[in-house]
């Protein structure tokens, strides 16, 4: 009770010095349906996805930034709760947590962001991070002129919804170049992560050391865009694993992306293909919205369409076909059929 009076004082003290308050929210409705596994059961259910937040300005500086989500909390690139199971499995958790809760602040040309942040580094895709996990740190972003930014993140990913596990740090330098081809969006930069062997939930990989070195590039002409992330571990592949695993250090995904969803009746269409080897990621943190079995190890196509029927509501469907490239054959299919409201 102590805690929730605590509570109420402090959200009544935010609201009554910010400069302004907005609050926003969304709600993600989905069929899901994969097969043609090997070693997996076919799986069809209904999910959903929400989240709730509010951004509070003080000045002309500093913002507080929180929103509560559903998922699993202590597997956080797992947004989704399943609100209906169709095939005979186990539904799983639904839990509400605080998935963001940072600060920012504009100081001339370098924006600060810290706390339970979002990831902020220059991507085409999710290939090296899935964008619904966001780490406990700081993230400095320097605009150099109109073109030009360096980047700089240092933060610890979360082992759970209140534990951490490893240290990750990031520089990034992004540059954008006006030709005749259309623009080109520039972005090398360097990832070094810190393991450490006491996780309790993110135990994939996160208590080995590696290092990377990673691109991201885009060329946007017009309602077409093509675009690249391309990574390498520089570290050698760890002991245990190098009889089978050797060498298995590169990753690299190219994706042709058209249209957009600003205006009502438009549609966006996203054709990626995937290849993510064993240590060419740390495992834990890479996307898994492309395959059920695996976020490295596996190679594999994925198709996104969307279509917007209104301001604040979209519909689309994604299909994808995923299989393993080392070791005990697996693959997989996944079709997707979803909705989102956003208010």
């Amino acid at each position: 009770m102590k805690i929730f009076v605590v509570g109420i004082v402090l959200w009544t003290l935010l609201i009554a010095t910010s400069r302004a308050t907005e609050f926003d929210g969304s709600v993600l409705v989905r069929y899901e349906n994969e097969t043609d596994q090997i070693n997996l059961a076919p799986r069809k259910r209904i999910r959903a996805i929400a989240a709730i937040g509010f951004t509070n300005e003080f000045n002309d500086v500093w913002t507080l930034v929180a929103q509560l989500r559903t998922g699993l909390k202590n597997k956080q690139n797992v947004p989704a709760i399943t609100l209906h199971q169709i095939t005979d499995q186990a539904a799983g958790d639904k839990d509400v947590y605080l998935s963001r809760l940072y600060a920012k602040a504009q100081f001339g040309k370098m924006t600060l962001f810290a706390g339970k942040i979002p990831w902020k580094t220059h991507q085409v895709t999710d290939l090296f991070w899935d964008r619904h996990l966001n780490p406990i740190g700081i993230h400095l972003d320097y605009k150099l002129g109109t073109a030009n930014r360096l980047k700089f993140a240092s933060f610890k990913p979360l082992d759970g919804h209140s534990n951490t596990i490893g240290h990750m740090s990031i520089f990034q330098y992004q540059t954008k170049l006006s030709t005749d081809f259309g623009e080109i969006t520039l972005s090398p930069w360097l990832v070094d992560y810190r393991g450490d062997s006491d996780a309790v939930y993110a135990k994939k990989d996160t208590q080995f050391d590696n290092q990377f070195i990673r691109f991201s590039g885009a060329i946007k002409r017009g309602t077409w865009q093509f675009g690249t992330d391309v990574g390498w571990s520089v570290k050698n592949t760890p002991l245990e694993f190098r009889d089978e695993f050797d060498g298995q250090n590169l990753s690299y995904t190219f994706e042709i992306k058209h249209g957009e969803l600003k205006n009502i009746g438009s549609y966006l269409t996203q054709l990626k293909y995937l290849h993510v080897e064993r240590f060419a990621v740390v495992t834990e943190f890479a996307q898994n919205a492309s395959s059920r079995f695996a976020t490295s190890n596996f190679k594999g196509w994925d198709l996104r369409i969307r279509h917007r029927l209104s301001k604040k509501l979209w519909v689309g469907g994604r299909l994808s076909r995923t299989q393993r490239l080392l070791g005990a054959p697996e693959q997989g299919v996944r079709f997707r059929l979803e909705t989102k409201y956003t208010f």
